[in-house]
This record gives structure tokens, sequence and C-alpha cells, in this order.
């Protein structure tokens, strides 16, 4: 049929100088006729859908969506599609064995990809089947002359708290690896993830886009989903398609968020299976988690990709092009089981450490909102902001966690050996260390991670850029930066000597900023900083009737999500405020208070009043961290400060808003946070292109605004 409608057409054509029209009549009733015996075949007995298989489902990505009548039909669609080289069609969306949430967006599932063995699987009512071998990747362009390698480091749950070689000073910790690649490194003390848990965090930085743009809250989504951000480029990738060899191991990505570490997309190669120890050995556990081991080095995890991670850099610059290396440690996350001479690195008697510093400040912080809390999974018994755990399990919990850390740092070293061991990979070659989010070890309460405190949004942030030796390496700086920066940054980085002709284009939709010009001017960008301020967010779950503390999202679908805190750090000051949240639409619930309701709320702009209405939050926070020498990492030592519980009555927090909080912060800090939520593209909020749309409050009158509320409510102060 396919041959004779083809045959026929071509005749039909031949025939348009033909004088007898009868002829080219007839041809071309014949051709209408068979195209509806094609259609009809097809839908019928699967004619021209070769290999069309009943009952199976393909679960390799799709990147179109639709609602077809038959699986012919959806068949036809994919062949008409030049990116389509396989199709699923779902009879009946209540198919258990396929992924629901991806049925929802439609029967008929385009993909643009073989699928692998593994991805072909029965499902009732499902049909599928490969219509083309795909095309072929376009030929890989050779970089510019000049274009640096990139190694990649994301160490699991590591926090700020590095040694005293390094600009956080932390001398209690012992990481003598880290020390010295801080002196050949750019040190970002005020650095911070945009969301305090693995896959939301690492799904946000390697896609180049926030938390609230990738709709990634928990382990159950990933921006990969079709329809969502399947074509986005990642940051390995676009390295990838800019000529590079991009290999990766370890957790780079969160295992399986994406699906097989982002392959074929991401990279070229994963040398290094995304895994994990065993676990603790039960001879060997002290208490929970903390299990000083007797194994050696190479029987760990973290050890061997250590070693792979070495060995893929060696090879990888015979290859005559630039590479892109990723590794991805999993200590200190629980659990911590490591050698155990990274235990005696930290006085002890055997079970117990001796001396161990523990949090200065070990409850929450004076009222505190119940969704600001939340408990994890360790230790293994009741505690909350109010009842911390016995200083014995704390300073194990240290222990274990600094251990961890000391064994990470001898694995980067193992890294970082490799690259010095050549002159020329080590003078070409862009070192990017840092954690994908920070975590709490009892401060506030607090143990583990999933929150918008400080210190579970810190995160350490150190980068070797030889370009820029002589103006950065040895250097620190409090200037902000965001790991949603990390994308754009790296980029402007490994392109910072090519003609700007020479740079590959980053995509449009590719949030955050290339902040690669404070390598060349530290000094200049303190004083005159490229951006002012940080978002945060995280997702609270809480069981029906209450707002904690058991609140974690882990395994809740995104429509379940009934709550959202956002977070803005600015300098000297964290507010966060927790509102409801629509998970269906994935945004923010806002309420606005009507300001003709509210007569306090009052400010002063060239001489004019102005009334302003505030949304009327749900819960929220006011932290300072004025005078905090972020350098130092203070703010471990002495916990969280808040300088006051808010009131409840609406007028009452406008007014404290009025004259507390705004005199301290950037007169646009509100506006920062109406654009992160509703906007959903914080790369728009910029400090200089919000400045027209900044909030109409300014604080000219601050300080006698802040004494007459003092002198009205002395008991609130």
């Amino acid at each position: 049929l396919k041959a004779g409608y083809a045959d026929v057409h071509e005749q039909v054509l031949n025939m348009s100088t033909m004088q007898n029209k009868n002829v080219g009549t007839y041809c071309l009733y014949m051709l209408v006729t068979l195209r509806a015996l094609l259609v009809v075949s097809v839908e019928d007995f699967g004619f021209g859908c070769p290999g069309m298989l009943n009952s199976t489902c393909f679960r390799n990505p799709g990147f179109a969506f639709s609602n077809e009548s038959s699986a012919a039909d959806c068949c036809l669609r994919c062949k008409e599609s030049e990116d389509c080289v396989s199709w699923t069609y779902i009879r009946r969306q209540a198919t258990a064995t396929y992924d629901r949430s991806t049925v929802s967006r439609g029967n008929c599932h385009l993909k643009a990809t073989i699928p692998h063995s593994e991805d072909n699987v029965t499902c009732e009512d499902g049909y599928s089947s490969v219509v083309r071998a795909p095309q072929p990747p376009p030929p890989v362009p050779v970089p510019p002359s000049g274009a640096q390698n990139v190694v990649l480091l994301v160490v699991d749950d590591l926090r700020p708290e590095l040694g005293g070689g390094t600009a956080y000073n932390q001398s209690q910790v012992q990481t003598p690896n880290i020390d010295r690649f801080a002196a050949t490194a750019l040190t970002f003390t005020q650095a911070y993830c945009q969301f305090s848990h693995c896959s939301p965090s690492r799904n946000s930085f390697l896609s180049g886009r926030s938390p609230q743009t990738t709709g990634v809250y928990n382990f159950i989504d990933d921006f990969r989903e079709p329809g969502h951000g399947m074509n986005w480029t990642t940051l390995p990738q676009f390295f990838k398609r800019a000529g590079y060899t991009t290999v990766g191991g370890g957790k780079i990505f969160h295992p399986n968020k994406p699906r097989d570490n982002d392959m074929p997309f991401s990279w070229d190669n994963y040398y290094f299976a995304n895994g994990d120890d065993k676990g603790c050995r039960e001879n060997e556990t002290i208490y929970n988690n903390v299990c000083p081991s007797a194994e050696d080095d190479d029987a760990f995890y973290d050890y061997q990709l250590a070693v792979l991670a070495a060995r893929q850099i060696i090879a990888s610059k015979s290859l005559g092009r630039p590479f892109f290396v990723g590794a991805g440690l999993r200590r200190p996350h629980r659990v911590w089981h490591v050698p155990k001479r990274f235990y005696d690195l930290y006085d002890n008697n055997g079970s117990n450490p001796i001396d161990m510093k523990l949090a200065a400040y070990p409850f929450g912080p004076s009222g505190m909102p119940e969704l600001a809390y939340i408990t994890n999974a360790w230790p293994s018994f009741s505690y909350n902001q109010s009842v911390p755990i016995p200083d014995q399990i704390a300073a194990l919990g240290r222990w274990g966690y600094y251990a961890a850390t000391s064994f990470t740092d001898h694995n980067i070293g193992i890294i970082l050996q490799a690259i010095a061991a050549d002159d020329y990979v080590f003078n070409n070659t862009i070192v990017l260390l840092t954690g994908d989010h920070g975590w709490e070890l009892g401060e506030h309460g607090e143990w583990c991670k999933r929150t918008n405190f400080e210190i579970g949004l810190r995160v350490p942030l150190m980068i070797r850029s030889p370009f820029h030796k002589h103006s950065s390496y040895g250097q620190w700086t409090p200037h902000f930066f965001d790991l949603l920066d990390v994308y754009r940054t790296l980029v402007g980085l490994a392109y910072a000597g090519v003609p700007p002709a020479k740079i590959p284009v980053i995509e449009s939709t590719v949030e955050g900023q290339d902040l690669s010009r404070v390598f060349a001017d530290v000094g200049g960008t303190r004083a005159s900083p490229l951006k002012n301020v940080s978002f945060s967010q995280m997702a609270r779950c809480p069981a029906p009737g209450t707002l904690g503390p058991n609140s974690a999202c882990n395994e809740v679908q995104r429509r379940d999500i009934k709550y959202m805190g956002y977070s803005v750090r600015v300098a000297g000051w964290r507010y966060t405020a927790w509102i409801e949240f629509n998970g269906t639409a994935n945004r923010g619930i806002w309420r606005p208070t009507s300001a003709s309701n509210s007569p306090d709320i009052l400010s002063m702009s060239a001489g004019n009043r102005h009334r302003f209405a505030f949304p009327d939050f749900l819960q929220e926070e006011l932290y300072s961290h004025v005078g905090m020498h972020n350098k130092t990492f203070m703010i471990l030592r002495c916990g969280i400060w808040v300088t006051m519980a808010l009131p409840t009555m609406p007028w009452m927090r406008m007014k404290i808003r009025t004259w507390l909080v705004i005199p301290s912060m950037p007169p646009c800090a509100k506006s920062y946070l109406a654009c992160w939520t509703t906007d959903s593209t914080p790369h728009r909020c910029d400090f200089l292109q919000r400045q027209e749309i900044r909030f109409p409050m300014l604080v000219e009158d601050s300080i006698a605004g802040l004494e007459s509320w003092k002198n009205e409510y002395p008991s609130r102060i």
C-alpha cells in the first residue's frame, strides 16, 4: 500500500503536463483512495508502524504529548514529527504499570530516543513502536583556543565548617587538602543553596533553573519530566555541546533524578555508578550512623570514586580537546562509616570524643513559627527545638560528621593531586568545590537539613580559576553567590580568555548570574557587588491539622504540597515568609491585606505619605546577622539570633515591617520576595532590574519611626 501510494503520487505529478485530463483525474482519485486505505490499514492492522507491540509501554522520556483516538493516530503523529523516533499510546489512563503523572499529560507520547531494554515494560492497553532510527548527532564543534577545562566536585551534605587554612577558619575540623586548595582558589563565604535538600538542589543548579522553575521539591519529580524540561540544556550538557569531553561519576545528580544520571544528554561517559557504601558494620557501630571502620580505604565508595576521577582527568588530557570531569562524593552524608584513622584525628577514648565543641545555642529561636522547624531522621529518639538531644549524643554526631568530612578531604586530595601532577592541566583547569546544601549539627535544635535557616542554606564554595591567578588565588569575599549562579559563572570562567564572538550562547531560560567578574576585581566587587540578595525556599507537608514538626515532603506528590517557605537573604538579615502553596499550579498563594484597613502602614517619600498593603503571610521570621563575621563562620558558634517574634495582629506586623525590617534591608527586599514567588523567574529579580518597581516604602524617617514604635510598645522590643 505504501509503495502503491508513492507510485501513484509520482504518476499524478508527471501527468500535470498530459493532455488527457481524464487520466489525470482518475489517478488523482486513486491517490485519494489509497491514502484512505493506508489510514484504515494502519488503524486496523498496524501496517505502516513496523514492529508495533501490543500491551507494551516505552518508559524512555517523551518530548510531546497529546490525546489521540487510536494507536494508529499516535503512530502517524510520530511519523509526521522529524524529532520523533518512538512512541507509546495508552488506551486507559488508569494503567498502574506506567507513570500516572506522565499518562495524565495525554495518551500519546512521542519520544526522541530508542528505548533501552529496561524501558520496554508490559502495561495493560499499551501500544508502542520504533518508527525510525534517531537522527545522527550534529558534528562535534571544536572549542576555541583558550577554553579552560572544568572539574566539578560536589560533596553531599558538606557545610562550610572547614579547616583553619580556609577562609572559614574552623581549626577544629581537619581538612589539610582543602586548606591547601584554598590558597589557589577564591572562596565565597556567603554562598547559598536554593533548597536545603539533595535532589531539589542538584536539579536546580545543574539545570540552571530555580526549584520554583523546576518544580522539584522532593524525590519524586525531576526537571526532565515530559513536557517540562525535556529540552533544557544542563551545565555539563552545555560543555558537551560546545565540544568538550564530559564524563561524570558518583553522586552529581541525585540518584535516578533525572534518570540514568541524565545519560546520554549530559555525559559522553559515566565512569562510576551513582551509588554508596553498604553502611555501618554491626561490630563497628558505636552509635546510630557512627562507625569507625577497620576496612582499607579501597573498600569505600568515595575512595574508589576519587581514584577513578583522577584517572579520568589524566586520560582526558590526551583527547586533544577540553574536558569537563564531574565527581560527586557521598560523605559526610550519613552514615558516617569511614576508616578509623579519620575518627582518630579527633581526641577520643575509643568510644566517645573528648572535649568536642557543641552548638552554643541548641534551642529554637524565640517565637519561631511551627513551619520553620522539622524533625529529621537522626538521632533515633524524640527531640525538639525546646528539648535538645543529650550532649553525649550530640558529641557523637559531630565526631562522626567531622571524621567523614576529613575522609572526604583525603579523597578530594587524590583528585587535586592528579590535576597538580601535570603543569598544563593545573594551569588550564578550573576546579569548583561545593556542597549541595547546608547541614545542622544541633544548632537551634536541628539536625541534618531541610530548613530555611542560615546554616541549612549556607554552602562552602571555592573556585580555582587559572586565568585569574594573580587576582583571585588565596582570596576570599563575602559577595553573595547562589548555587544557581554556578552555571553561568563556570561558563564565564571557562571562556574568560576567548573572544566574545567565539563563546557559545547559553539558553536564555537559564537563570542565575555570571559572577566571573568577581574574580578579576575581588576588592571592587566587595564595594560594588554584582548581586545584593539570595533566594531560597523549602516545602512543608505536615500531618493534617498540624503545622509540624513532622512535615517532610519526601514522598508527597507536588499537587499535595500545602506550604512553602520563601527566604530572602540580604546584608545583615534573613527574612522568611511561610505561605500556603498551590501544588497543582506550582505557585504560592498570596493573600494581600487591604491598605485601607491598616492605618499604621505609612512611609515617607519626597514628603508624601503612602499607604501600602503587605501580603498576609501565614507565618514569618526575621533574623539579624548584623555584625556576624562570615569569614570565620561565627554563625555556627553563636547560633541564630532572632530579632523578635513578629506579633500575630496584621496591623502590628505591618508596623514592625515599616520601622524595623525595612530600615535594615534594601528598600526593594520585599519586592524581591514578591518577584521570587509570583514571576517564578528569580533571575528577573536582579537588583538593578528591579529598581523601578520596588515597593513604595522608603526609610528617610526610620530612626524616628523605630523610636516611636519602641515608646509605644516597650514590652515588645
